[in-house]
């Protein structure tokens, strides 16, 4: 397998592929949310997404595929069917439509650098309901019972909504500590080359 190293972190590891899974169990059933959530989910690099909950005869977005549980297991093995290298799935409520792709791609990210975590999208300190779970590693009667926050800056991850209200997003806090290779100077960058 190969290594892909991130210039500003620990290394990824290639085939690395995190599924979505909606959680439609609510009534009545908002298609400018469901839709909403497919699109974020899709934008933000998850793949496949998967719908679960959705009543008899309601058509499935476009990009997504309908799963008959919203039990995490079952749907991350509907989701290695689809996609074998799928290592993580994100538990995502219709309740929280209004969150953006940016939350799920920090969710992500954070999974590449913590593969064996379970990963909380938080809103200034606050945990809300949206969890990116392994797939693999340790049983969940193992893992530890409470799981890495990821501050998101989104508070769609923490606020119910269908995504039509504005709501506040602040880009994730950046590592200012870092120094991009390419912006080094004088001796810093000659002893690069």
């Amino acid at each position: 397998m190969w290594e892909i190293l991130a210039r500003f972190g620990a290394a990824y590891t290639e085939g690395m592929t995190v599924a979505a899974l909606i959680v439609a169990e609510q009534e009545p059933l908002s298609r400018v949310a469901l839709d909403r959530l497919v699109e974020a989910a899709w934008s933000g690099g998850a793949n496949p997404v998967l719908v679960s909950g959705l009543p008899d005869g309601a058509k499935l977005p476009e990009l997504a595929q309908a799963v008959g549980t919203s039990d995490l297991d079952a749907a991350g093995n509907e989701a290695q069917r689809t996609v074998a290298a799928t290592s993580a799935i994100i538990r995502l409520p219709l309740s929280h439509a209004g969150i953006d792709p940016e939350t799920i791609t920090a969710l992500i990210t954070a999974h590449g650098r913590m593969p064996q975590a379970t990963l909380a999208a938080t809103y200034n300190t606050v945990r809300g309901p949206i969890r990116l779970t392994p797939l693999s590693g340790p049983a969940a009667s193992e893992r530890p019972d409470e799981p890495v926050d990821v501050d998101c800056g989104d508070e769609a991850a923490v606020v119910a909504s269908d995504g039509r209200a504005p709501l506040s997003y602040d880009a994730p806090p950046a590592n200012h500590g870092t120094v991009d290779p390419w912006e080094q100077r004088g001796d810093a960058a000659s002893e690069r080359d």
